[in-house]
């Protein structure tokens, strides 16, 4: 089993080889996530904003169109790095949001594909303190209980720092932290998954997902791979 360690360096390869990526094939999956959660941010007017593992920076990039104040929590240094360089007019904090101090209090907490890396004890406290800074949050999960990580699962393609949950599992959770859930929509019914590792000889064609789904996400949100 790999420690710490291990998991940690073999997550920053993975992010930072597949993250944003147009060339990994559920970038188009990720992309309509993105275009959900533009849709559900109101005008910002200077409202502080605190967005949790900004990656490479798509969800900053909305938040600095809708005008918000951000401060922005990476844990991944090249990440942090870019972000300081492509945003310069936000605050970038470089470490763990569970263990570094981020002070103020947010109008809005946005945590798109970041709860993916933390087990179960990490999500509750890192709600917790969510709950002290914000009284919103807009947050992903990617759902356990979807084709896509039913089909992971049994091939034992996950990788050793992703946790995946089922949307009760995460409105349970946001409940014990003092949310209210006030908006749920599942995305992808169909998502590309292979037969081998690295999306080698793919199962799910991108053209057929995608025809699927106009229906598929309306009428199963709660078995879409990203919920």
């Amino acid at each position: 089993m790999p420690d710490a360690g291990d998991r940690h360096r073999d997550m920053n390869r993975y992010y930072e080889e597949r993250w944003e990526n147009p060339s990994d094939p559920r970038d188009f999956v990720f992309k309509q996530l993105n275009a959900l959660v533009m849709e559900r941010l109101q005008d910002g007017k200077r409202q502080t904003v605190l967005d949790v593992g900004s990656g490479k920076g798509a969800i900053v990039s909305m938040l600095r169109q809708r005008d918000y104040a951000i401060n922005a929590v990476e844990l991944n240094e090249t990440f942090a790095k870019s972000l300081r360089k492509n945003f310069p007019q936000a605050r970038i904090i470089e470490g763990d949001t569970n263990t570094i101090e981020v002070s103020g209090r947010f109008d809005v907490t946005t945590a798109i594909e970041f709860v993916q890396n933390l087990d179960e004890t990490s999500v509750r406290k890192f709600l917790a303190r969510t709950a002290q800074a914000t009284s919103s949050v807009v947050i992903s999960v990617s759902n356990r209980q979807s084709i896509h990580g039913l089909w992971v699962a049994y091939r034992r393609f996950q990788k050793s720092f992703v946790y995946t949950y089922i949307p009760k599992q995460i409105e349970a959770m946001l409940e014990d932290a003092g949310f209210v859930v006030t908006y749920r929509k599942g995305v992808w019914l169909l998502t590309p998954i292979a037969l081998l590792p690295d999306f080698r000889l793919p199962l799910i064609p991108a053209w057929f997902a995608r025809i699927v789904n106009r229906i598929g996400d309306r009428v199963f949100p709660r078995l879409c791979h990203l919920y």
